[in-house]
C-alpha cells in the first residue's frame, strides 16, 4: 500500500509575488504621477485662409 505524505499547500509564494507586484505598480504610479509636463499643441494663424477653400 502506497502513503501519500501531506504537503504543504505553498501559498505563501504567491501571496508574496502578488505584494511585490502591487508594490511595484504603486510606486509606478506614484513616480509617474508627479511628472505632469503640458503637452504643447501647434495651432495655425486663423488670418490664413487654406489652398483648398476657394474664396468666392
Amino acid at each position: 500500500m502506497i502513503y501519500h505524505e501531506d504537503k504543504s499547500s505553498g501559498v505563501a509564494f504567491p501571496i508574496v509575488a502578488i505584494l511585490i507586484a502591487m508594490v511595484a505598480i504603486v510606486g509606478s504610479l506614484m513616480l509617474s504621477s508627479g511628472n505632469q509636463t503640458s503637452a504643447r499643441v501647434w495651432v495655425p494663424d486663423g488670418s490664413a485662409v487654406p489652398s483648398y477653400v476657394s474664396s468666392r
